[in-house]
């Protein structure tokens, strides 16, 4: 049997990531390891998403610590480099763009082990920001790229990977919304909230950088009062956030306002829940776009860009920059029911890209 080790940093990578676990081992024909960071001392408990996915063994933890960036990295490099020593695998299969990510891929690469990236290829073009750069970093050192739209294909060919290489097989984000989507129907969480369905909007704030002015606070404080004039809204803010709004002397600002409740981040079920009913969704970040395309909910993400050219062309994600009028434009529309212009579900979007990875390992690890 082949040993492979899986690699992944955050939730977003995690989720990406898992399906994989379950196919490799439902197949018999491989050994799956989970490497991902426990944690830090200290800090308080997120969602313990192996468990949520009911794997439990087969699960190595690689220490992470709270540093720079550059200390971050290089901590996680030696924990990934101890595990891939111990475990000797046959191959490293690497999903995220967190740093803890980038530590997984370079140290297979120090240590001459194959490569596989899942969703390779995504590019944002913003080199400013963080993720763009691991990107970038990991592909660089990869020897198989699991694709998960079209852009991610074009990208890598004109960056010069061989074809022969590129293997086109759909969303893996998508596979654990498959593998959850009845445990999310179930959900509680509506009514604890008071809400129907479609009777709110929901506000997804995770960019604390974007949010760290005044200026940007002040106007994000009027498009939640111009949502809660026609609707209920849900906001959804992580601890970041809340630290920049504190800072800025604007701590409450949005549970001021009538019809409006603010809430941390739900764990992952009640999270797909809350995105599946919601009226539309407004966001400073990319975390939702997958989603609401695959759920048809329209989203307007406050940023230039994204990685996921497909949320745009093909599914329900609406690039607004941070214009204010052009952002309240977008949401009038969306008030009067206006639907977004696509409201597809991309190619291959399906649950189904962990199964598709599984028989490319199948003929490519058999050569």
């Amino acid at each position: 049997m082949k040993k492979i080790l899986l690699a992944a940093g955050d939730n977003p990578g995690l989720l990406r990531i898992l399906p994989l676990f379950r196919a490799l081992e439902a197949s018999e024909a491989y050994t799956p390891v989970l490497a991902c960071p426990g944690i830090p001392a200290g800090e308080p408990a997120g969602e313990d998403l192996p468990a949520l996915f009911g794997i439990a063994d087969g699960v190595a933890r690689v220490g992470s610590n709270s540093g720079s960036p550059v200390g971050r990295i290089a901590f996680a490099m030696t924990g990934f480099e101890s595990l891939m020593a111990e475990h000797g695998p046959d191959l490293v299969i690497v999903a995220g763009d967190d740093n803890i990510s980038l530590a997984a891929a370079l140290a297979s690469a120090k240590l001459g082990l194959p490569l596989g990236r899942v969703a390779a290829g995504m590019r944002s073009y913003n080199r400013a920001a963080p993720e763009e750069v691991n990107r970038r970093l990991i592909d660089a050192v990869a020897d198989m790229f699991f694709v998960s739209e079209h852009s991610g294909v074009y990208n890598l060919v004109g960056e010069g990977v061989d074809e022969e290489r590129i293997f086109f097989v759909g969303n893996m984000a998508i596979d654990s919304l498959a593998a959850m989507i009845e445990q999310a129907n179930a959900s509680a969480v509506l009514g604890g909230l008071g809400f129907e369905p479609k009777t709110y909007a929901m506000v997804s704030l995770q960019n604390a950088a974007a949010l760290d002015s005044v200026e940007a606070l002040d106007r994000l404080a009027r498009l939640v009062s111009a949502i809660a004039e026609k609707h209920l809204v849900l906001v959804l803010q992580n601890a970041g956030v809340e630290a920049v709004m504190e800072e800025h002397g604007r701590k409450g600002m949005l549970a001021a306002i009538g019809g409006v409740q603010v809430r941390t981040p739900f764990g992952y079920v009640d999270f797909l829940r809350v995105v599946k009913d919601a009226l539309f969704i407004l966001t400073d970040a990319e975390g939702v776009q997958d989603e609401s395309t695959v759920m048809r909910v329209p989203c307007i993400t406050m940023l230039a860009e994204t990685p996921s050219p497909a949320t745009i062309e093909i599914g329900t994600n609406i690039l607004a920059g941070v214009n204010e009028e052009d952002i309240l434009r977008r949401i009038g529309e969306l008030a009067k029911g206006k639907p977004a212009k696509h409201a597809k579900i991309p190619e291959k979007w399906d649950g189904a890209a962990s199964q598709r990875i599984v028989e490319v390992l199948d003929r490519v690890l058999a050569e």
